[in-house]
C-alpha cells in the first residue's frame, strides 16, 4: 500500500501479513490470529480498542486511548502513550512487554514512557531481530588517519563494530566507531593496519538486560509501575533488585521530561516492596528490608511496628514486638552521691560548695598516670573526661592510679618511675634511694661517681676498677691478686709469702735479696753487673757464674785464663793464624780467598789440593777448562747459555741441547710449521704450540691462538677442558686416535665446541667422566650462541651467531669420525637461530657429518631446530632418547645410518617461522577472473608473495617477491563469515585440525564391554555437536579394541576427519561416558609441490600436494613456513622403544621394541623414509612394508594401489 489508509467501523481483520509504509490511524478494533504480527509501523495511534495476542512493533510513537489488550512483545521506537487506563492484562494471556528498538544501551536509556495506567516492565528486554547491521560499505583506508569517508553515515552510531569483508585494506581486531563526525565522515577507534580500497560492515551492539531487571530508562508515570511484578499493588512495586537511574512517578506535570534534579527516585505516592525483598541505598550488600549506607533524614513522621506515629512528647521504646511509641515517662532514679575523703563531690577544690554534693547515675573509672608525684591514688571528680568540656552533670569520673609514674608509650612493658625520694625499710629517706638492710643485685652495678663504703666489703668475684683506687687503711687479700696496671706503694710493703711476678720488674734503686732468688722471666740489667765470687771453673757445671743456656755477647770478650771449647767454633770475621794450624773441622761463615795462582793439570797439582771429595752446596763457577776423569752424574737440571732449563713440569719433556755458536741451548724436538698447533698432555698453555715438543696443554689454549686455516693436532690423552671452547672460522681440530684422544668437559651442562663456517672436528672421543654424570642439553658440537652465560669461555670467545664470512658463501662445519659417550647430551646441536648471513642464499644454517657414533644414553643424537639444515652420513645412535630430532622448520638428509635401542628413532615436529606471506586472488590458473576459487582444487593463484627483507617482520611482509618451493607448507586464514554452513565467524588464526589419536586414560575402569559387540566411540564437541565447525568438515571415526575379558585395550582412529576448529573442545564419548579417553588433534597444512615464477608484483600459481576441500575467496591471507623434515634412506632400526639403559634394553632382558616409535612426525612435519628393522622387514614410508618372515607385502598405500588396479577388473566382470 503506497497511500494512507483509514479504517473505520467496529473491526478491521487481516488474514495475511500487511506492511504499512506510512502512518496508520485505526478507529475500530483489530484482531490478529495467533500466527500474525504487526511490524514495521512508523507510528501507530489506536483510537478504538485493539486486542493483539502476538508481537507488535512500532518504529515511532504508540498511543492507545481505548480499552485494549497488548499481550506479546510490544516494541516502541520512541514514545508510548496509554490514555485513561486503556491497557488491560487478562489472566489468560501473558502480560505485555515493552522494549525500545534502539540498538545500544545509551539509546535504551534515553527513552520516555508517559503512562497513566497500571504498567508492567518485563525482565525479557531482548530484541527479536538482533542488532542493526550496515553491510557492504566501500571506503579507502589510510594507515595515517583514523577518519574514513563514506557515501552516507545514516544508521551508524558510535560503538558500532567495524569488520573488513573485502578489499585490500585491513583493520586492527576490535575496531569500533569512535564518533560520527558528519553525514559522510566518521572516526575509528584505531588507525587501519594497511592501506587500500576496502569493503566494511558496521554492526550495532545488542543491549541485553542482566538477570536482575535494570529499569534505566527515564520514566514519567501517572499510575502504578511494576518492575518484574505482573500485578503492581502500589505506585512502585519491585520484585527483585532494582537499580534505578532516574524515575518520576505520579508527577503532576506529564510534560516534565525529568524528575526533580536532586532525586534519583521521585515518587508522589507510596512504594511497595514485596515480602522477602529489600531496599538498599548506597550498598549492594543489603542485610535488612531497608538498608542504607548513608545518613537518614526524616522530614515528618516515624511509624512504629504498630503503624503508629506517636503522640507529642512520646518516647520510642523496644519490646518483644519491636520498636513502639509510648507516652509513659521512662522510670527515673535520682542517682547516688560520691565523696572523696569524706567530702562531697564536687569538692570545693573542684569548684563545688562545702556540704553540697551532686548525684550521679554513672561512674566512669579512668586509669590516671601520676607522673611519679603525689600521694593520692584515688581521685573522684564531678567532671566527664569526654563531654561538655570536661564538666558533665550526670557522670562522675574516678581517677585510679598509684604512686609510680609510667611512660605514655610501651603498653604493658612501659617503664615506671618516681620523682621523689624513696626509702626501703626507711621512713625518712635522706637520699633518692635510701635502703636500710641488705641489697641483693644479680646483674652488673654501674656507679658513675664515687662509691663510699663505711664498713667491710666482701667481694666474692672480680673487682674491676677503671680509675685510681686509694686505700687509707690495710688491704687484706686472702687469695691471688691480679694487677693489670701500675701498683704504687708509698710506704713499706711486707710480703710474708712468695711474690710471683710474670712480667718485667723495674727497680730504680738497689734490690737487696738475702736468700736465693728465682727469676722465671727475663733479667734486664741496664748498668754494670759485678759478680764478686772468685770460684774457678773446671767444667760447665761449676764456677762463679753458671749459665744453662747459650750466651750471646755483642762486643769483645776477654778471657783471663784458658778457654776450653767442647764443640765447634764459628768465626764470623777474619781468622788470622801466624803459624801452622791443624783443623779437624773448619766452618767459615765469610768469604775465603786463596790467592795462590798455581794452575792444576791433575788431581795432585794446583793452588788447592783436596785429597777427599768436595761437597759444594751452591753454584760452582769455573773460569777455565774443566776436566772430569770420572762419570758426571746430574741430580738436577742443566742450565743452558740462555739461563734456561728443560723443565718437564713446564711441558719441556722432549727438549734437546743444541749448539748455538757461543754455547749450547735447550730446543724442542720437531720442525716448526706455520699452520699446525700441537696439544699434548706434557705441554703447557704458555708454550708456543708450534712445535711438537713445545705443545699446548689444552685444546682451549690452542684454539685461543688458532686463526683461519690452522689445524690443532691433539696427541693421545684425556683432556679436561674448560668449556665451551670457541673456534674461529676455518679452524680444524684433529685427534691422532679416536679411541685415545678423550675430551671431557669441565662444565657438564654446557656445550663442548662452538664451531663456525668451515670448521672441522675429527677423531675425537667425547667422554663423560662416568655414566652417572648428567650432560642434559649440552652438545658436543654447536653453533655459537649470542652473548650470555652459554658463550665460549676459552678459545675464540667472541659471541655468535656464526656468519658466512667475507667470502659470501657458507661452508658447513664438518664433524667426522667421532664418538659421544656423554650421558644425556646432544651429539650435534644445529640451531638455525645461531647461524645467519647478511645476504639471501648464504643463510644455509647447516652442518655436515660423516661417521659420528652417539652412545649418549637418554640424550639426542642430532638436534636440528629453527630452519637449520644438515647432511648426515653414518650416524649411529645407541640408547638415545631421540636418535634424530627436527623441529621448527629444520630439515636434514640422513643416509646409511642406524637407530638402536632408545626411546625414539626419528622425530620431526611442526613448522618453522614464517618465510613468505601472500593472499589469494580471484583468478583462475589461466588468468581469468573467477571471484572465488572453487573447492577440491590443488592449484591456487596467489598475489603479494613476499619475504620480510624490508625489515618489517610482522605479517603481511612487504619485502622482495619470492617463489614458494617444495619444503614449505601453509594454511589459509579463511573468513568463516564466507561459509553459510559453519557456526563461527571472523578469520581463523590457527589451522583447521583433524584427529591424530585417541588414548585411553590411565587408571580408569574400561572393563565390562564385549569383544563381539564393541562399544560405540563418538568423537564430539563438549557442547554436544559432533560435526566439525569448519567448512566442508568430515566427522572423525574410531573403534575400540576390546579384549576377550571385556576390557578396552586401545582405540583406533579409522577416519581422522577434517576441518575441526582449533577452538573446539573435542571429547571422546564411549556409550555416554566422557571420562575414559582423550583425543589429540593435529593441524592441517597444505604442502607446496611446485610454484610458477613469481611476477614483479608477487603473483604466482602454487600447486599443492593436497586438494583444498573448501572454497577460497579473494584476499584470504596465508603464511608460508618451512616444514620440519627428515629425508632418510637405507636406515636401520634395531629394538627402538626399549629404553635408554643398555643393561635392560636388550631382548635378552625381555625388552620389547615399539614399532610406532621408529618414525614419529606431527603438526605438519614430514619423514619420507626407507628402512629395515631388526626382523629384516623393509618399510617404504608408513604405507608399504615388505615382511621377509612371511614373504608378504602390506600397508595402506599398497592396499590402495591394489584396489585401484583390481576395482576396474571387478566392475568389468560384473
Amino acid at each position: 500500500m503506497s497511500e494512507d489508509i483509514t479504517v473505520t467501523g467496529n473491526k478491521a481483520q487481516f488474514n495475511e501479513d500487511v506492511t504499512f509504509l506510512k502512518n496508520v490511524d485505526i478507529g475500530g478494533d483489530i484482531n490478529l490470529n495467533s500466527s500474525s504480527k504487526l511490524t514495521g509501523i512508523d507510528e501507530l495511534q489506536i483510537d478504538g480498542s485493539v486486542d493483539i495476542v502476538e508481537d507488535l512493533r512500532v518504529r515511532g510513537n504508540l498511543t492507545v486511548e481505548k480499552q485494549s489488550i497488548l499481550a506479546g512483545l510490544t516494541t516502541v521506537g520512541t514514545e508510548l502513550h496509554i490514555i485513561d487506563n486503556a491497557l488491560t492484562t487478562p489472566s489468560t494471556l501473558k502480560p505485555a512487554k515493552f522494549n525500545p528498538t534502539q540498538k545500544s544501551e545509551a539509546a535504551y536509556r534515553s527513552q520516555v514512557f508517559s503512562l497513566n495506567m497500571p504498567f508492567f516492565l518485563a525482565e525479557d528486554g531482548t530484541q527479536e531481530d538482533g542488532p542493526q547491521i550496515i553491510e557492504n560499505v566501500t571506503t579507502t583506508l589510510d594507515t595515517t588517519s583514523t577518519q574514513i569517508t563514506l557515501n552516507n553515515t545514516e544508521g551508524i552510531s558510535p560503538e558500532f563494530n567495524v569488520t573488513v569483508v573485502g578489499g585490500v585494506g585491513a583493520l586492527a581486531p576490535g575496531t569500533k566507531v569512535a564518533a560520527v563526525d558528519s553525514n559522510t565522515i566518521l572516526t575509528l577507534s584505531a588507525p587501519p593496519t594497511s592501506n587500500g580500497e576496502t569493503i566494511l560492515t558496521f554492526t550495532g551492539v545488542d543491549f541485553d538486560p542482566d538477570e536482575d531487571t535494570r529499569f534505566t530508562g527515564l520514566g514519567l508515570l501517572r499510575t502504578t509501575l511494576g518492575l518484574n511484578q505482573p500485578d503492581p499493588k502500589s505506585l512502585l512495586d519491585v520484585n527483585g533488585i532494582a537499580l534505578i537511574k532516574k524515575i518520576g512517578i505520579n508527577r503532576e506535570n506529564l510534560n516534565q521530561i525529568e524528575p526533580q534534579a536532586n532525586y534519583v527516585l521521585d515518587i508522589n505516592g507510596s512504594v511497595l516492596v514485596s515480602a522477602g525483598n529489600s531496599i538498599g541505598i548506597g550498598t549492594t550488600s543489603v542485610t535488612q528490608s531497608f538498608h542504607t549506607a548513608d545518613s537518614v533524614r526524616i522530614g515528618k513522621e516515624i511509624f512504629d511496628s504498630r503503624n503508629q506515629s506517636g503522640a507529642l512528647n512520646a518516647f520510642l521504646s523496644k519490646d518483644g514486638n519491636g520498636i513502639t511509641w509510648v507516652t509513659q515517662t521512662p522510670s527515673f532514679t535520682e542517682g547516688i552521691f560520691l565523696m572523696d575523703e569524706s567530702v562531697f563531690v564536687p569538692t570545693p577544690a573542684q569548684g563545688g560548695q562545702v556540704g553540697a554534693g551532686q548525684s550521679f547515675q554513672t561512674i566512669n573509672f579512668v586509669n590516671k598516670n601520676s607522673l611519679g608525684e603525689g600521694t593520692d591514688a584515688f581521685v573522684v571528680t564531678a567532671a566527664s573526661v569526654t563531654e561538655n568540656g570536661g564538666k558533665g552533670t550526670g557522670v562522675a569520673t574516678a581517677f585510679v592510679g598509684d604512686l609510680w609514674g609510667f611512660e605514655s608509650a610501651g603498653g604493658g612493658t612501659a617503664s615506671i618511675y618516681r620523682m621523689t625520694k624513696v626509702g626501703i625499710q626507711n621512713a625518712q629517706p635522706n637520699v633518692e634511694l635510701d635502703v636500710t638492710g641488705e641489697v641483693h643485685v644479680t646483674g652488673n652495678v654501674d656507679f658513675d661517681t664515687n662509691l663510699n663504703v663505711d664498713g667491710r666489703t666482701d667481694i666474692g668475684g672480680i673487682l674491676d676498677v677503671d680509675g685510681a683506687t686509694t686505700l687509707n687503711s690495710t688491704l687484706s687479700v686472702a687469695q691471688n691478686t691480679d694487677l693489670q696496671q701500675q701498683l704504687t706503694v708509698v710506704g713499706n710493703s711486707i710480703l710474708e709469702g712468695t711474690l710471683n711476678v710474670q712480667q718485667a720488674v723495674d727497680f730504680d734503686t738497689t734490690l737487696n735479696v738475702d736468700a736465693a732468688t728465682t727469676l722465671q722471666g727475663s733479667l734486664d740489667v741496664a748498668g754494670i753487673s759485678n759478680f764478686n765470687n772468685t770460684t774457678d771453673s773446671t767444667n760447665i757445671l761449676n764456677g762463679a757464674v753458671i749459665i744453662d743456656g747459650g750466651v750471646g755477647i755483642a762486643n769483645t770478650i776477654n778471657i783471663g785464663g784458658n778457654a776450653n771449647v767442647g764443640s765447634a767454633v764459628s768465626i764470623g770475621s777474619t781468622l788470622g793464624v801466624t803459624g801452622g794450624s791443624t783443623f779437624n773441622d773448619i766452618i767459615v761463615a765469610g768469604i775465603s780467598t786463596l790467592e795462590n795462582i798455581t794452575q792444576s793439570t791433575s788431581t795432585t797439582t794446583g793452588a788447592l789440593q783436596i785429597v777427599g771429595g768436595v761437597g759444594i752446596g751452591k753454584s760452582l763457577n769455573i773460569g777455565g777448562a774443566t776436566k772430569i776423569e770420572g762419570n758426571l752424574e746430574l741430580d738436577s737440571a742443566l742450565i743452558d747459555i740462555n739461563d734456561t732449563v728443560a723443565d718437564p713440569g713446564a711441558g719441556k719433556t722432549d727438549y734437546r741441547l743444541s749448539s748455538v755458536g757461543t754455547g749450547v741451548s735447550w730446543r724442542p724436538s720437531g720442525v716448526q710449521t706455520k699452520r699446525t698447533i700441537w696439544v699434548s698432555k706434557n705441554g703447557l698453555d704458555s708454550n708456543s704450540g708450534l712445535l711438537e715438543g713445545d705443545a699446548k696443554a689444552t685444546i682451549g689454549g690452542a684454539a685461543a691462538i688458532a686463526v683461519e686455516n690452522d689445524t690443532i693436532v691433539v696427541r693421545p690423552g684425556v683432556y679436561l677442558e674448560n668449556n665451551p671452547i670457541g673456534l674461529r672460522t676455518d679452524v680444524s681440530i684433529t685427534g691422532q686416535d679416536i679411541r685415545l684422544v678423550i675430551v671431557q668437559p669441565q662444565n657438564p651442562l654446557k656445550d663442548v665446541f662452538h664451531v663456525r663456517r668451515g670448521c672441522l672436528v675429527e677423531n675425537l672421543n667425547f667422554g663423560g667422566s662416568n655414566v652417572g654424570v648428567d650432560h642434559s642439553g649440552a652438545a658436543c658440537v654447536a653453533f655459537p650462541p649470542p652473548a650470555g652465560s652459554d658463550s665460549a669461555v676459552t678459545g675464540y670467545t667472541e659471541p655468535g651467531p656464526a656468519t658466512e664470512g667475507p667470502s659470501g658463501r657458507w661452508r658447513s662445519p664438518y664433524i667426522r669420525n667421532c664418538t659421544n659417550f656423554m650421558t644425556g647430551s646432544i651429539g650435534m646441536k644445529v640451531d638455525g637461530d645461531n647461524a645467519t648471513a647478511s645476504t639471501i642464499g648464504a643463510d644455509l644454517k647447516s652442518m655436515v657429518c660423516d661417521s659420528f657414533t652417539q652412545y649418549n644414553e637418554n640424550g639426542i643424537g642430532v638436534s636440528l631446530t629453527n630452519d637449520a639444515y644438515a647432511q648426515l652420513v653414518s650416524i649411529f645412535t645407541i640408547n638415545t632418547d631421540i636418535g634424530i630430532y627436527a623441529a621448527s622448520g629444520a630439515q636434514c638428509d640422513l643416509t646409511n645410518s642406524n637407530s638402536s635401542f632408545g626411546n625414539f628413532g626419528l622425530v620431526a615436529v611442526g613448522l618453522g617461522s614464517t618465510q613468505f606471506t601472500g593472499i589469494v586472488t580471484g583468478l583462475s590458473p589461466s588468468g581469468l577472473p573467477i571471484g572465488s576459487t572453487p573447492p577440491d582444487t590443488d592449484t591456487i593463484v596467489c598475489a603479494e608473495v613476499r619475504d620480510d627483507s624490508s625489515g618489517s617482520p610482522t605479517p603481511p611482509f612487504t619485502g622482495a617477491v619470492r617463489r614458494p618451493f617444495d619444503g614449505q607448507a601453509l594454511f589459509f586464514q579463511i573468513n568463516l563469515d564466507n561459509y553459510p554452513d559453519v557456526v563461527g565467524s571472523g578469520r581463523i588464526t590457527k589451522p583447521l585440525e583433524r584427529v591424530a589419536e585417541v588414548t585411553v586414560l590411565p587408571g580408569v575402569d574400561v572393563s565390562g564391554y564385549s569383544a563381539i559387540d564393541p562399544p560405540n566411540i563418538l568423537i564430539r564437541d563438549a557442547d554436544g555437536s559432533s560435526s566439525p565447525k569448519g567448512p566442508q568438515g568430515i566427522i572423525a571415526e574410531a573403534t575400540a579394541n576390546v579384549s576377550a575379558a571385556g576390557t578396552i585395550g586401545s582405540i583406533n582412529v579409522i577416519a581422522q576427519g577434517r576441518n575441526y576448529l582449533s577452538t573446539q573442545n573435542l571429547i571422546v564419548d564411549i556409550e555416554g561416558n566422557t571420562g575414559l579417553a582423550t583425543v589429540k588433534t593435529e593441524p592441517i597444512f597444505f604442502t607446496v609441490s611446485e610454484a610458477s615464477e613469481t611476477t614483479s608484483v608477487g603473483i604466482t600459481s602454487i600447486t599443492f600436494n593436497e586438494f583444498i576441500p573448501y572454497e577460497l575467496f579473494p584476499n584470504d591471507p596465508f603464511s608460508l613456513q618451512r616444514i620440519s623434515r627428515i629425508l632418510t634412506s637405507s636406515h636401520s632400526f634395531e629394538y627402538v622403544g626399549t629404553g635408554t639403559d643398555i643393561n635392560i634394553a636388550t631382548p635378552l632382558q625381555g625388552a620389547i621394541p615399539i614399532k610406532a616409535n621408529e618414525v614419529v612426525s606431527s603438526d605438519g612435519a614430514q619423514i619420507p623414509f626407507t628402512s629395515t628393522d631388526q626382523k629384516g622387514n623393509f618399510d617404504i614410508g608408513e604405507g608399504i612394508q615388505i615382511d621377509q618372515t612371511t614373504s608378504t607385502i602390506r600397508g595402506r598405500d599398497f592396499a590402495r594401489a591394489i584396489q585401484a588396479e583390481v576395482t576396474p577388473l571387478i566392475l568389468a566382470l560384473r
